[in-house]
């Protein structure tokens, strides 16, 4: 069938804005998504949930035309009456964007890291509105709306790794946003976001969709975000749909058991067992970071203490850009404090890295390499810390036995000590759900033997059974292995259930935790 160039804004059409039917994608004869029905109406809020591997972000993509071409599809894929399914590449120039917006789960990624976020965002703003000013007027209204104003200047020429998570998480939906597309497609928008800043994101993206008449196709594992702002909801697992209708239908009181599945496995409750003993492992003196940068000055953390026990978790919330993951970065010396002391287990922590403290980064896709296979992640920091640390008697069985199979040994006790499975132990990252990638990342962390390990939103980006798995680990491996823990969340649920102390950061000092945060 030959595909057309359409002008949306010339046609109207009766009936859903969105429509899908018979919507079946596959690899080599495998079935990824069979979604018989699904039909989204101008202003509407459709959110689509269910756990990794079932098909949410997979429908997004073939919405917005961005299926790889190893994937089959067939059935159809409506927008105001146009079939999606036929366009060629020239086509959807003209329909990204302008028609149909996305904003993409991990901003990391999905931004360009040498490209300051001032210029991308021009650069989508200008493809579909060549007046300079107009576009600059465009791009500078939504970011306001998304709650930046008052650092307008500062995220504008900012690159994105300067940024913190919700920063870059509301450049991207201002992106998806700027020229007020009538559908706009959202993969895990808040997850990013501190409790406070994604209720207000989710405020904004529901009005701008009531006010210019967008609906909002939204795939999410925050089911009460969900619950509270999808008017519709549809439920998929493993590419199937199990449940569709009205949000008050699905999360109600004959809600399916899947449904309630999901909903148990939400934090709801404490988890973690009080500590026995108080044996200091970590101490942190007034550590602080200013950054200085052509006229402006940012201090981002000033007079951090605490001190960190064998066995305890230390949660750590704040808004976004509070100072949370700076800290974590001065712990593994991936930035250099200003002020302050840490000392690890009685000694002064290294400058350099490896300090002894290690990271589970909070996007395990961008901190892993796409080009290892998950084994050989694991190995290469077995081997690194290995080299020179053979005992003798260790020394002479390397002479008989090759050490690389023995690397191989250690990495793959590894892999299975957190549950990775072990038939992935030769895939790529982007072969992995993400808990399996999280659980590679885990493993990674382990390799080096630490005694104290920070999580940076290590379970933001998972569904809540993944969530629940992952969280159940860690617990198993602190009390095994005696760890300590930073836990960096936005999530109070997940820091009250797995946290033995909270401390609450706000412009980079620490405070009492506020009366909205304690209402959450």
């Amino acid at each position: 069938m030959k595909a057309l160039v359409i002008t949306f804004a010339l046609m109207t059409v009766v009936g859903p804005l969105l429509s899908i039917r018979n919507l079946q994608i596959s690899i080599n004869g495998n079935s990824l998504l069979k979604l018989e029905s699904l039909e989204v109406n101008p202003g509407e809020i459709h959110g689509i949930i269910g756990e990794s591997g079932s098909g949410k972000s997979l429908t997004l993509f073939g919405v917005m035309g961005l299926l790889s071409p190893a994937l089959q599809i067939s059935g159809s894929i409506q927008l105001n009456g146009i079939e999606l399914t036929v366009q060629l590449e020239k086509a959807w120039r003209n329909i990204r964007g302008k028609e149909i917006g996305m904003i993409f789960q991990e901003p990391m990624t999905a931004l360009n890291p040498q490209m300051r976020c001032g210029k991308q965002l021009m650069e989508s703003a200008l493809i579909h509105e060549p007046n300079f000013d107009l576009a600059k007027e465009k791009v500078e209204r939504k970011l306001t709306q998304l709650g930046l104003g008052e650092i307008l200047d500062r995220i504008l020429n900012a690159y994105p790794h300067q940024l913190s998570g919700g920063q870059r998480q509301r450049v991207m939906i201002a992106m998806a946003c700027v020229h007020e597309p009538p559908l706009i497609l959202a993969d895990e928008p808040t997850t990013a976001l501190d409790s406070v800043a994604r209720q207000q994101v989710m405020r904004d993206l529901e009005r701008i969709c009531k006010e210019q008449g967008s609906a909002l196709v939204w795939v999410s594992h925050e089911l009460d975000l969900v619950r509270q702002y999808a008017e519709k909801v549809t439920v998929l697992r493993k590419g199937v749909c199990l449940a569709q209708g009205e949000s008050t239908d699905v999360f109600g009181n004959a809600a399916i058991d899947y449904v309630k599945e999901l909903i148990e496995a939400m934090p709801n409750s404490v988890w973690v067992k009080a500590l026995e003993d108080y044996i200091p492992v970590l101490e942190i003196t007034d550590l602080g970071k200013t950054y200085q940068q052509k006229g402006w000055e940012v201090k981002a953390l000033n007079g951090f203490s605490d001190v960190l026990h064998q066995g305890e978790t230390l949660a750590i919330v704040g808004l976004s850009g509070s100072g949370k993951s700076t800290l974590a970065k001065m712990l593994v010396a991936l930035e250099t404090p200003t002020e302050g002391s840490v000392f690890l287990n009685g000694n002064p922590l290294k400058r350099k890295p490896p300090t002894g403290i290690q990271m589970v980064f909070q996007d395990p896709y961008s901190s892993l390499n796409p080009n290892d296979k998950s084994i050989d992640a694991v190995r290469e920091v077995v081997e690194w810390f290995g080299k020179g640390n053979l005992d003798e008697s260790n020394r002479k069985q390397s002479e008989k036995t090759d050490l690389r199979l023995l690397n191989h040994e250690k990495a793959t006790s590894l892999l299975e000590e957190v549950g990775f499975d072990l038939r992935l132990v030769d895939a790529y990252p982007h072969e992995m759900s993400g808990g399996q990638r999280q659980r590679l990342c885990i493993a990674r962390a382990l390799a080096s033997d630490p005694k104290v390990l920070i999580l940076d939103e290590a379970v933001a980006a998972l569904d809540p059974l993944v969530q629940k798995q992952v969280l159940d680990l860690l617990l198993r491996l602190q009390r095994e292995r005696g760890l300590a823990y930073i836990f960096i969340t936005h999530n109070l649920e997940v820091a009250r259930a797995i946290a033995h102390r909270i401390v609450f950061l706000e412009k980079g000092e620490q405070q009492p935790l506020p009366a909205d945060w304690l209402s959450v």
